[in-house]
Formats: C-alpha cells, structure tokens, sequence
C-alpha cells in the first residue's frame, strides 16, 4: 500500500482522470493517452476528452465542471496555438494539476530539423506518414 505523508492510502478505490484537450478533434492526443493506459490494469484511469478548445475560459469552464474533489488528475493536450498552450499551461500550472504538453515539444524539434517555420493551422493534414522500416 502506498501511502502519503499523513498516513492515508493514496491510492485507494478512487480512479484518476486524465483529461485531453485539443483545438482540433483530440484523436491524436487520446490515442497516445490510451497507448500509455494500455500498458496497466484495466481501466487504470478514466479518459475524458475535449476537443475544439478556442480559449483557455473554455478549458477553465470544462475542468470546473468536471474536477472532482479528492480524485486524482492530469491532462494531457495537442493545442497547435503557441499563444493558447502557454495559456493553457499556465492554468494547469496555477492548478497545480500536472499537464504533458504532446505537440509543442514535436513541432520545435521538427522546425529545428528543417529550418522551416511551422503552418500553426489546427487540423492541418499532409503527406508526412511514418515509414515502416
């Protein structure tokens, strides 16, 4: 049993949500969250997801209504506005609610590699699939 400073078991029969939030449809950043999920029990965590994020009141208004008291969260995001994330992280940060940013990282890696400057467009697609071996 794993248990706090005070005592209490940390990990009792509560499950821990992790939130997804994106400014498109979520998919990708749920499909990583799930791949993670996958390598643990059987519904280690409840997966809430929240798609088409325009401002951080939107997510304010989201995790108010959806945060409950004593059960442990996280939120894992794919916001392509650099403006928005830091809004976003600054929020989560306030909250003291831990956060894993899955885009921002990838695109300053690949814009480094190539010299080019990323679209910024939310949804944008294109030819870039991964190459099997």
């Amino acid at each position: 049993m794993v248990e706090d400073s005070l005592g209490v078991d940390i990990f009792s029969d509560v499950t821990p949500v992790v939130f997804v939030l994106s400014d498109a449809r979520g998919e990708t950043a749920a499909s990583v969250v799930e791949a993670a999920a996958d390598q643990f029990s059987d519904k280690v965590v409840t997966i809430k997801q929240l798609g088409n994020v325009k401002s951080v009141d939107m997510v304010r208004t989201y995790l108010d209504s959806n945060i409950t008291a004593d059960v442990p969260l996280a939120v894992f995001h794919t916001i392509v506005d650099r403006n928005l994330r830091r809004d976003i992280r600054r929020e989560l940060d306030s909250r003291g609610i831990p956060s894993i940013d899955l885009l921002g990282p990838a695109i300053t890696v690949i814009s480094t590699l190539t010299g080019e400057e990323p679209h910024y467009e939310v949804g944008r697609r294109s030819d870039n699939e991964a190459q099997v071996g």
